[in-house]
């Protein structure tokens, strides 16, 4: 199942998060910078989110830094939190994954 979320801003334009399978899929479209396309690996996303002002943070576990900046609660809170538990819960089974740690939930 691919989770999409799309967010608006006045002076920031658009911008797209996708979930596939291992990756998070990164659109910008701005108004006052240039666009672009990215993707960010979920093993490698702290899957406990900081709250800095009106933004989400998913930072990386490696450096320490913001990956994944999302605004809150936009384009609603409903459509917001499903997409974040979505990819708390992606980016943690990646995690697990890649370090070779089995999921207690699946072998009970």
């Amino acid at each position: 199942m691919v989770h999409k979320l799309v967010q608006k801003h006045l002076l920031y334009g658009r911008r797209e998060f996708e979930l596939r399978d291992d990756i998070v899929k990164i659109k910008v479209n701005s108004l006052l910078d240039e666009n672009k396309d990215f993707e960010v690996e979920l093993a490698m996303i702290n899957p406990d989110p900081i709250i800095s002002k009106s933004r989400l943070e998913f930072h990386s576990r490696v450096k320490c830094r913001p990956l994944i900046s999302l605004y809150l609660n936009k384009p609603n809170a409903e459509e917001f939190n499903a997409f974040v538990d979505a990819l708390k819960t992606k980016a943690k089974n990646e995690f697990d994954a890649f370090a070779g740690i089995k999921n207690l939930e699946k072998s009970a």
